[in-house]
């Protein structure tokens, strides 16, 4: 750490010399201005610099800590196919509560609930919220499948080799699951998937004497998966007031999670992709007891009188909470060519490329001409023929040193902002172009500065995370992706180029 803060406190320095020195030397020319040009002691010009790029799969990122999560089957033509998937533990009710469910217990129902990323977009005259899903990838109208296993992984909150720090799982880590069945059924994302209704029944576990309509609090569109009731009855009823539910440490070692696994239907990987918000996300075992039976949480005052006397209704949750951690398989089969025609760039456990920028021999001979950088772009343009969905192509690229894992000169002087990488579009509004501006990292190397090394630099798809520090994280839940063309001549005015602007001191 000490490291970077002097970095930092490097960048920052050269920085604050550049700018007095810029500004004397603005004062300079605006006192002797017409002399200076008059005797042609300096000229502006521009040129254009050919760069070598090379496409680098992105092996595994970190699964856990995020604030979204992936799950489904998706494929592009151009990208490959992906596959994403979950593991979670389970909180259970307030260890101070009485969990315990009484002798004519039946279970009503179990749902797994887990909330999209949503927007509430408009509430009708009849009161009823319209919701859009943020961040879904894919045809949603084709369904996938998704299968709810025991986790067999104890997840460990802390590094088992640093318990000073949290443990971190990667999206490539194989995790254990049981034979179970929890839940096996197709899917497809559903915006108006708000409502559960839970039929209530009495003691025979035949007879239905109510249904109940159950909501979210905000009213959100959630997943809901139903969930095997004789295996909930085993797991988590039958041995209710065992020591397995006597603390948080106990039920994790006795119930390690759920697995839930997201698989093509008959090998179609042609679905979608859906950004999950698993704070509020939790399985709710709702049931029916006798009025004098078990203390579960009432849900509502309707009672029923059956032959076992009067009948309340029940529920207990359990959260999705501690560790999770996405589990992501990728096809990398396309995006390993060479980065002379294609550069492939995806977010998550997809692929970025590198970028060198000079030779050693070509720096060296750009070093020696007195040249003030007055302005410095990389140019990357999509590959429009390779455009299957503009949906798909992220909003913004982020540009890094790649060989040291850290941010450029610029994001540290001028901010994330002015560096730019955000889409820009065509006159016909399709994806054209992404522009990095780079001044005062090629200011620095044009410096001779010793303590400058020339690195390659890295493209990437934009996580908010990597704004957040000096040091690139490798977190990244977004699985957008773009082709862009690579640096071969055959691509025209379109080839990667790096264009820098100066001006050029010369004597009398």
């Amino acid at each position: 750490m000490t490291t970077k803060v002097v970095s930092f406190l490097k960048y920052f320095g050269v920085f604050s010399v550049v700018c007095i020195g810029l500004l004397s030397c603005e004062k300079d020319i605006e006192s002797v201005g017409v002399n200076l040009v008059n005797n042609n002691t300096f000229e502006t010009d521009a040129e254009v610099h050919e760069v070598l790029t090379e496409n680098v799969n992105i092996e595994r990122v970190q699964g856990n800590g995020l604030s979204q999560y992936l799950l489904g089957v998706y494929a592009d033509t151009e990208l490959g196919a992906m596959k994403a998937s979950l593991v979670s533990q389970l909180l259970p009710p307030a260890i101070d509560t009485n969990y315990t469910y009484g002798t004519n217990v039946v279970l009503d129902s179990v749902i797994l609930d887990i909330p999209y990323q949503s927007s509430l977009d408009s509430i009708d005259t009849a009161g009823f919220s319209n919701f859009s899903l943020d961040s879904i990838i894919g045809k949603k109208d084709i369904e996938f499948n998704i299968k709810v296993y025991e986790l067999q992984t104890f997840l460990n909150t802390l590094d088992p080799y640093d318990p000073s720090k949290t443990a971190i799982y990667y999206t490539d880590k194989e995790f254990q699951k049981g034979s179970d069945l929890f839940h096996d059924g197709s899917f497809k994302v559903n915006e108006n998937d708000t409502v559960a209704y839970i039929d209530r029944y009495l003691a025979d576990g035949i007879t239905k004497f109510d249904r109940d309509t159950i909501k979210n609090s905000d009213l959100t569109p959630s997943i809901k998966l139903p969930l095997d009731k004789d295996l909930i009855q085993q797991y988590f009823v039958d041995n209710a007031e065992s020591g397995d539910f006597a603390t948080i440490d106990d039920f994790r070692s006795y119930f390690r999670g759920f697995f839930i696994e997201a698989n093509p239907i008959n090998g179609n990987y042609d679905s979608h992709l859906i950004s999950l918000a698993f704070a509020n996300a939790k399985m709710t075992i709702y049931f029916s007891i006798n009025e004098d039976e078990g203390e579960g949480i009432d849900l509502n005052d309707n009672d029923v009188t059956g032959e076992q006397g009067v009948r309340t209704k029940h529920a207990y949750n359990f959260l999705l909470s501690g560790v999770k951690s996405n589990v992501i398989e990728r096809d990398y089969s396309v995006s390993k060519s060479s980065g002379l025609n294609n550069l492939y760039i995806q977010g998550t456990d997809g692929s970025e490329a590198t970028i060198e920028l000079f030779t050693e021999e070509s720096l060296a001979d750009l070093q020696t001409k007195n040249r003030l950088i007055n302005n410095a772009e990389l140019e990357f343009y999509v590959n429009q023929e390779s455009l299957n969905n503009s949906n798909i192509v992220p909003k913004q690229l982020f540009i890094y040193n790649y060989d040291e894992g850290i941010q450029i000169l610029d994001v540290l002087t001028e901010g994330i902002n002015a560096v730019g990488g955000t889409l820009e579009y065509d006159e016909d509004e399709k994806p054209f172009k992404y522009v990095f501006n780079i001044t005062d990292y090629i200011s620095e190397l044009f410096s001779m500065n010793e303590d400058v090394e020339l690195v390659k630099l890295g493209l990437r798809v934009y996580n908010p995370t990597d704004a957040l520090s000096e040091e690139i994280s490798d977190i990244n839940w977004n699985p957008k992706g773009v082709v862009l063309h690579g640096h071969d001549l055959s691509a025209g005015d379109k080839r990667v180029t790096l264009k820098i602007s100066y001006t050029e001191l010369t004597s009398n």
